[in-house]
């Protein structure tokens, strides 16, 4: 599939790189099919969803465990039902990355994005009790 990004240009995207989030993402309710691309370095630790309802739209995203490495929390059974995850393989967590400036960039420990890579299905969750905030310091391997 080709999709149009603003950033980006035309991309031409597999279907296994497709993602559908029924309650979309937390500001952004109305877009909710996304193809999540990897940068262009191979070994980068960075992602790109970007919106295919919307060429303009695109969040970065990381996984918070390479920010994070203690970063811990229970799934609730709604989001594993909604899902489709069968067992731990299936998820992959992501967090969205900020940048406010070149010293001043975050990710998102508060409100992950857990995707069920089996089905391509994703959800944005807020974690209640936890202690993580929604701009963690980016710090590769930090605390």
């Amino acid at each position: 599939m080709i999709i149009q990004s603003t950033r980006f240009g035309e991309i031409e995207v597999s279907d296994e790189k497709l993602i559908t989030f029924e309650a979309g993402i937390f500001g952004f309710e109305n877009y909710k099919r996304y193809a999540l691309l990897q940068l262009d370095e191979e070994d980068s630790v960075f992602h790109i969803l970007q919106s295919l309802e919307d060429a303009d739209l695109a969040l970065v995203v990381a996984e918070p465990f390479l920010f994070k490495p203690n970063y811990e929390f229970d799934l609730p059974k709604m989001i594993i039902e909604q899902l489709g995850i069968k067992n731990e393989a299936d998820t992959q967590v992501f967090g969205i990355i900020t940048v406010r400036a070149q010293d001043n960039v975050t990710i998102n420990l508060k409100a992950p994005i857990i995707l069920c890579k089996r089905l391509n299905k994703a959800a944005q969750i807020v974690l209640e009790n936890y202690e993580y905030s929604l701009r963690h310091p980016l710090v590769k391997g930090g605390a």
